[in-house]
């Protein structure tokens, strides 16, 4: 189905057991989705809210990026930062950070101690159901943290997009609704499709791979599990995609929205 110059609708004649069939490919779509892993994703852009049972001050800032190759880097208040991480489930460690030495005023300077000291000894990384991140220690200490990401991927989230990728050179969009529709906006808006969402296949190495086509024309949407740098603005994402739409490929970053 193309919506080039105007969408156009499918219209059908509903015959005996069509809803029933209707209502077979529904749930073998819904069946169909992809594993998604047993603990929400970590990776991307965090800010803290509270380090140790004190609120970051307003004029303060303390953030947290994760790579999914494993890689920490943020700023602490005061001092930049970087290091590493390990997640297992809801396990999680990190490695030493090496950060700058700069001095800043003294009550930030205790906070960046207490936040570094949290991290180094956190054993635990939770998504609450509103989206924090809430990093904690065995002791008990915790930081809290809020996602910040870009009001496209925010948009998107709660239009209940389940996956949504971009690239440049040209400029493209893909958004995934999972046993739904996939939706592509291509080269700078010149060209918009919309095409339903087939069953994904799921590789051994975790590789997804969707399929879809209409009468006239063809879409293979494949997603990697590896960090991808959008080349125009240098934000990072946790999936490398590749998109082909009738026999031209495009390449770009993706998230899964959970």
């Amino acid at each position: 189905m193309r919506l080039s110059g105007g969408a156009k609708y499918l219209s059908a004649t509903w015959r005996p057991g069509t809803w029933i069939a209707v209502l077979m490919l529904v749930m073998a779509g819904c069946a169909s989705k992809p594993p998604r892993p047993a603990e929400p994703s970590v990776v991307g852009l965090w800010v803290a809210q509270e380090i140790a049972s004190v609120a970051v001050p307003a004029d303060a800032r303390f953030t947290l990026s994760l790579y999914g190759s494993g890689q920490a880097v943020g700023h602490a208040g005061c001092n930049n930062y970087s290091g590493s991480y390990q997640r297992t489930g809801s396990a999680i460690t990190f490695g030493p950070m090496i950060s700058t030495k700069m001095a800043c005023a003294p009550e930030i300077m205790t906070l960046e101690q207490n936040y570094f000291s949290t991290l180094a000894a956190a054993t635990q990384a939770e998504r609450r159901p509103d989206g924090m991140l809430a990093v904690t220690t065995d002791a008990g200490a915790q930081i809290l943290f809020r996602r910040d990401e870009p009001a496209s991927l925010q948009d998107a989230r709660a239009r209940g997009v389940d996956f949504r990728a971009v690239g440049q050179e040209p400029g493209w969009v893909v958004e995934l609704n999972e046993g739904d529709h996939i939706t592509a906006v291509l080269d700078y808006g010149g060209n918009s499709l919309l095409l339903p969402t087939p069953s994904a296949k799921t590789a051994d190495d975790g590789t997804v791979t969707y399929d879809a086509s209409t009468d006239t024309d063809h879409l293979v949407l494949t997603i990697r599990g590896k960090t991808c740098i959008d080349a125009m603005n240098g934000e990072s994402h946790p999936s490398t995609v590749e998109l082909v739409v009738n026999d031209k490929p495009y390449h770009g970053c993706g998230d899964w929205l959970d």
